[in-house]
């Protein structure tokens, strides 16, 4: 198991970007993509989603560039 696991918010919490108290908030859809995943140089990255005036917006992260605002509940 990757030690940057601990630096990812489970799926369904509310995160927002770190250092931007103000920023948009977005729900994780996906907490690791998977090593074989690559999106836009991100691998194994954070899927999280929004909306803006009705339209769905996605966006992947790396593991440490999120803040928690509500942690969603774990599943095993």
């Amino acid at each position: 198991m990757s030690e940057d696991l601990n630096d990812r918010p489970p799926e369904g919490s509310l995160v927002r970007m770190k250092g931007d108290p103000d920023g948009q908030v977005m729900w994780v859809t996906c907490s690791a993509l998977g090593e074989d995943h690559l999106w836009e140089g991100v691998s194994n990255g954070i899927l999280c989603e929004w909306t803006i005036d009705g339209e769905p917006q996605t966006e992947v992260f790396r593991p440490g560039q999120l803040d928690i605002v509500e942690r969603g509940q774990q599943t095993t």
